[in-house]
């Protein structure tokens, strides 16, 4: 971190007087642009139902659970070998850019953000809604800086507005960048030495890219932007569901709307006989961001399907994607948490209500080195040896990943 904070301030003496020369330069990504997720070193796996749109690749590691792919797989070949140093090149050029603005560590809780470039010195995080404004330049930048890990809360979300575009959106982090369930993400992620994760019923509009670390996808869906989802005449920017204390959740939002009436929220057990869950009026015409949500408070026990019909003033109607769900119904989900917190060394992981199995356990420190792996459930830890600082503890379960913060303190 010590080293972080003073390559930024030596970048920016240097380039004091040169900003005009590099501020606001598009970052050429190379043939790192063709990929969804990529790694240079490590593992890119999917786990359930994910839908990913463009290549996925490793420089050197595991490719696995890919089944819905709109794009190639590429694993230690010339491919590989090319993009892992366009990345590189990429990173550097956007870790050098000379900040313009300094928020605070977090992120969203309904701020709106102009273009520029953010920096943020340490660990950080977003919270519920964040803005990102274009005020009508298609080809404003919005670069973030983070000089530690980056991770989201479950539901947070990525609202451009005003022209802004995804492809124009950058997050170069220093560590991991765990994103919890339901999160809508836009833009293209970097992490240097660090794992990237997108929880379920996630969105990511844009890329996963890291220099070394593991990148993981549950139950979501990423695609290279421009997204599009679906075959209905709105843009639909997402369509996603989440299990919420024994409801189902249903979230999606729009670009542009078109002569659009309302839409019907439908389920179905089997694919084959749908039910209306909701109606909800839609925009008319619109060139705006609109964001819907409704709940389903009797879901099934086992394995339901959801769509989205959209219908027109005229009466015709059409149909998107269809996302899965299960177990949603079968009580209310539990939290997990961390106790003591902060601590010396050993504490607890807890769960309360009702929780899915946990599959893995990973413990990540500030630069998103992973310090520990469980292979399944495990409660008791112990972090006594590793240096005081801002811990990520993720906890994977079959519909969900929660992203855990823990201060290790001196004894």
């Amino acid at each position: 971190m010590k080293n972080f904070l003073l390559s930024r301030l030596v970048t920016f003496d240097t380039l004091l007087f040169f900003s005009s020369l590099i501020f606001g330069q598009v970052p050429n990504l190379g043939t790192a642009a063709s990929f969804a997720l990529f790694t240079t070193t490590g593992a890119v796996g999917s786990t359930g139902i994910t839908q990913v749109i463009g290549n996925v690749g490793t420089g050197a590691g595991a490719i696995t659970g890919f089944a819905v792919l709109t794009g190639s797989e590429y694993d230690a070949d010339a491919v590989t070998t090319q993009a892992s140093a366009d990345l590189l090149v990429a990173y550097t050029q956007l870790h050098n850019e000379v900040p313009t603005f300094f928020p605070g560590p977090v992120l969203g809780n309904g701020q709106v953000l102009d273009s520029g470039v953010y920096f943020l010195p340490a660990a950080s995080s977003l919270n519920a809604n964040l803005t990102l404004d274009a005020q009508g330049d298609s080809n404003a930048l919005f670069i973030f800086q983070i000089g530690g890990a980056y991770s989201t809360s479950a539901g947070s979300q990525v609202f451009l507005v005003n022209g802004a575009l995804a492809a124009n959106v950058y997050w170069v982090v220093e560590g991991a960048v765990p994103m919890a369930a339901g999160t809508i993400m836009r833009g293209n992620i970097i992490a240097n030495n660090g794992a990237i994760s997108l929880g379920a019923g996630g969105l990511l509009e844009g890329r996963a890219l890291s220099t070394t670390g593991a990148v993981s996808i549950y139950g979501s869906i990423v695609a290279i932007p421009p997204l599009n989802l679906g075959i209905l005449p709105v843009e639909l920017l997402s369509f996603t569901g989440v299990c919420d204390e024994g409801n189902v959740l249903i979230t999606w939002s729009t670009a542009t709307e078109s002569d659009n009436n309302f839409f019907t929220v439908e389920q179905s057990l089997e694919q084959e006989n749908w039910i209306v869950v909701q109606t909800v009026a839609g925009a008319a015409t619109s060139t705006l961001v609109h964001s819907y949500t409704i709940t389903d408070r009797l879901p099934a026990d086992g394995v339901s399907f959801y769509r989205l019909k959209q219908t027109d003033f005229d009466g015709k109607a059409t149909y998107s994607n269809v996302v899965q769900m299960k177990n949603c119904g079968t009580g209310q989900t539990g939290n997990t948490s961390l106790y003591p917190n902060p601590t010396t060394g050993r504490f607890t992981l807890t769960s309360t209500g009702k929780n899915d199995p946990i599959y893995s356990i990973e413990i990540f420190n500030d630069l998103g080195q992973k310090v520990f792996a469980s292979p399944g459930l495990q409660s008791k830890f112990d972090l006594s040896a590793y240096a005081p600082g801002v811990y990520i503890v993720e906890v994977h379960q079959d519909l969900k990943t929660s992203s855990l913060e823990l201060l290790l303190t001196k004894n």
